[in-house]
């Protein structure tokens, strides 16, 4: 059930990477809300930007849109390549208030939600010449062995007048004790070829697209930290994916290639939630109760390619694409319609 949470669910729990990853970030708390928030944003950010990136594949496998009632359905699952330098940032205690190297170094790389830190990094919560506590940092996914991010998409395709096609996509609803999630998207294809005489005759075709993706997550701890207690603790995550894209492909009776460039846009809104009683700290929120103390904003923009191919048995189709852009993903297609 765990790992089910962790990679099924990932759009909620890569936000603090995992169950085990979550009381080391609210542990954080204890030394102020700048120091937690300034390191979660680092921690979390390169997982959002992959989500950001992950939400815009597998929209089109052609440039020609279906005629006026035809229509597609399609089951879309894929993977994105986790980076290297996704891995791990920079900190640098000197940017922060009440945090220290035990080690005694003032810069060092500690891992993200896709790193790993071994051995375990600890940091010594300070004030004045005081040590408070120690914290040890959060594990990435590395440390459960997940070095891609898989995703599974349901997406309906129907041809509308005026050489349209609208696309309509999600992922089924889930909902359990601590995890509860809801994923939607719509893309509008707009073919023209159909246009241009000329071009209509060659077995090319080229259109433009733009689709738009929302996913909302929530996530209700079911431990509890031992450094802060509280009430009705969750994390929830809203991310928004755009993608624009130019698309190119041929027109052949039963394999084609098709390809694509074009852009992703997004942003990423996560926030700690519930009633957060700080029990021991700094003196600015030690004994204090603070309700949704952290939010995490993020925002991505970049450019991707696509190259693919396509193979038509009648009713059924089957396509392979693979994007090169910031975390590059490889898709796969199983596709029905007339």
């Amino acid at each position: 059930m765990k790992n089910f949470k962790l990679v099924c669910l990932f759009g909620v729990l890569i936000s603090f990477s995992s169950l085990k990853a979550q009381n080391q970030i609210i542990d954080l708390l204890s030394s102020g809300f700048d120091d937690a928030n300034r390191f979660a944003n680092d921690y979390t950010r390169p997982g959002s930007d992959a989500i950001v990136y992950g939400l815009a594949n597998g929209w089109y496998n052609t440039a020609k849109v279906k005629g006026l009632g035809g229509f597609e359905i399609s089951i879309i699952a894929g993977v994105s390549q986790i980076g290297s330098d996704s891995n791990t940032f920079t900190l640098n205690q000197n940017d922060y208030n009440f945090l220290e190297f035990e080690s005694g170094s003032s810069t060092q790389q500690v891992g993200t939600v896709f790193g790993q830190n071994s051995p375990d990094i600890v940091m010594n919560i300070t004030e004045g010449n005081q040590t408070l506590g120690t914290l040890t940092l959060p594990q990435g996914l590395a440390s459960e062995n997940v070095e891609y991010l898989p995703n599974i998409i349901l997406q309906g395709s129907v041809g509308l007048p005026f050489s349209t096609e609208l696309k309509l996509r999600f992922l089924p609803e889930v909902e359990t004790e601590d995890v509860s999630t809801q994923f939607y998207g719509l893309g509008l294809q707009h073919e023209f070829t159909d246009w241009i005489p000329v071009v209509k005759v060659i077995p090319v075709a080229i259109s433009g697209f733009v689709g738009y993706n929302k996913f909302e997550g929530r996530y209700n701890f079911s431990e509890q930290s031992t450094l802060i207690s509280g009430s009705n603790q969750a994390i929830t995550s809203e991310i928004n994916s755009w993608h624009y894209a130019l698309l190119v492909s041929t027109k052949l009776p039963i394999i084609n290639f098709y390809g694509s460039v074009g852009a992703v846009s997004g942003s990423a809104d996560t926030r700690l939630r519930g009633e957060y009683t700080i029990d021991s700290g700094v003196s600015e929120v030690q004994g204090r109760t603070f309700l949704d103390p952290i939010r995490l904003d993020s925002s991505v923009s970049g450019f991707r390619a696509t190259i693919g191919t396509k193979l038509t048995l009648a009713f059924f189709r089957l396509n392979v694409d693979y994007s090169f852009q910031e975390f590059n993903s490889l898709n796969v297609g199983i596709n029905f319609g007339i």
